[in-house]
């Protein structure tokens, strides 16, 4: 008998960024989640006065959201760990980190002027969780995944798939619709960071559309 499955086998490591990052979301939600404490550190309608929450609300969710500690848990193993792979740890921390903090305070600095954005607790790790997705997405656009050792896909169509998953979940389940806000734009912010449209392509003196011509070497 095989110690291990193939579908077990073709996931990739847990790498110690992912890890880090999902334990502390983890603990944090265990020590803190059901404590009076908690409702301090989600981002709503006390920011003006409790500016730290566009940060603590990073790695709280909002009671009865147990599933968003297990997903953001998942999503870091199988898709942070091939990012984290090809980034490093500071840099992976610094995009799914940074794009979920970036999302929360431009929530949290519009509610100020818009309090309907403000009116329901906001919180978790699932900004970070899409972020990963969507730089995941263009990493790894066209290779050919196979999903515990079942599902092809290519990286790109997973991404797709989970993203369109996770926006979806919110309103299914009936939650307000300002839930998927911060989710949205930290998506967005990883995948403009991704993609850098703002780089400058090399000139290269060819023609746009111009066949490229090929030196033949006779003998």
């Amino acid at each position: 008998m095989r110690a291990s499955s193939p579908a077990f086998r073709s996931l990739p490591p847990l790498r110690r960024g992912a890890l880090a990052f999902s334990l502390t979301v983890v603990i944090a939600n265990m020590l803190l989640g059901d404590q009076p404490i908690a409702a301090h550190l989600l981002l709503g309608p006390s920011f003006a006065s409790e500016p730290w929450q566009p940060l603590s609300a990073l790695f709280f969710f909002p009671p009865g959201r147990l599933e968003g500690v297990v997903a953001t848990f998942l999503i870091q193993w199988i898709l942070g760990s091939a990012l984290e792979r090809r980034f490093g740890p500071a840099k992976y921390l610094a995009l799914a980190l940074g794009a979920a903090l970036g999302a929360y305070l431009l929530v949290a600095l519009v509610g100020l002027a818009a309090p309907l954005l403000l009116e329901v607790p906001l919180g978790g790790a699932t900004p970070s969780d899409l972020a990963v997705i969507a730089a995941f997405g263009v990493v790894f656009a066209r290779q050919p995944l196979n999903l515990l050792g079942i599902f092809p896909f290519t990286g790109r169509g997973l991404a797709l798939l989970l993203a369109g998953l996770t926006l979806a979940a919110p309103p299914l389940r009936g939650a307000p619709w300002q839930v998927m806000l911060p989710s949205a734009l930290a998506g967005l912010i990883a995948l403009l960071v991704a993609l850098r449209p703002w780089r400058r392509q090399p000139r290269s003196g060819k023609l746009p559309g111009a066949r490229p011509k090929h030196l033949r070497v006779v003998h």
